[in-house]
């Protein structure tokens, strides 16, 4: 009788040892007190393979060409079609429509260096238009565009994410501009980044 209780004894031993052993493999680490955590650095410990893809996404942006698809030739006809990579304000200068929170709408570059986003071609020409963004842009000497939104909330836009960087391309007919081309470089604020991302559509000149 004894020696049943003690193989009893032993096996209900063997037992809690096993489902230790499983759930201690089962259960993420805890950051150590002391230990320096960085969730983004060390999600693929917690998260598994699913994360690959986002971590990587600003890694994996292809090259943007710096060359025009077909160069605007000396001799422009009505029907020539052509573009050129903008690298200086008087090449964007004018009104496009473009996508604001995915509704339509209209930007205007200044040649100053301003830029107003509004609800119409006639609001644009004002300083700023209430609930839409204005800021500022230049080119480098690489020819690299950098928007700068110092007026959205804070709420809105995060004071990391005010700068974005594209390379930008004008489409010509007949030697007038029609569409304007966005490549994002560096944008962290992904409701410009994907409003910017469709082709924006001359809607006139900025006088």
């Amino acid at each position: 009788m004894k020696k049943c209780s003690l193989v009893a004894i032993l096996l209900l031993i063997a037992l809690g040892l096993s489902f230790g052993l499983v759930f201690a493999q089962d259960t993420p680490p805890e950051p150590s007190a002391g230990i320096d955590f960085d969730y983004n650095r060390d999600r693929f410990q917690y998260e598994g393979q699913s994360v690959i893809a986002e971590l990587s996404v600003a890694a994996a942006l292809p090259p943007v060409p710096l060359e025009p698809l077909m160069p605007c030739p000396t001799d422009v006809t009505s029907t020539t079609i052509c573009d050129v990579i903008a690298t200086k304000a008087e090449d964007i200068v004018g009104v496009w429509s473009v996508y604001f929170n995915a509704g339509p709408g209209f930007i205007r570059y200044n040649p100053d260096g301003t830029w107003v986003i509004g609800d119409t071609v006639e609001s644009t020409t004002a300083v700023a238009v209430q609930g839409y963004p204005s800021g500022t842009y230049s080119f480098d000497d690489n020819g690299l565009f950098t928007s700068l939104d110092p007026n959205t909330p804070v709420e809105l836009m995060p004071e990391e994410c005010r700068v974005g960087h594209y390379q930008l391309r004008v489409i010509k007919v007949g030697g007038q501009p029609v569409a304007l081309n966005h490549a994002v470089r560096d944008d962290c604020f992904a409701p410009r980044r994907t409003d910017w991302g469709y082709t924006m559509l001359w809607a006139g000149s900025s006088e």
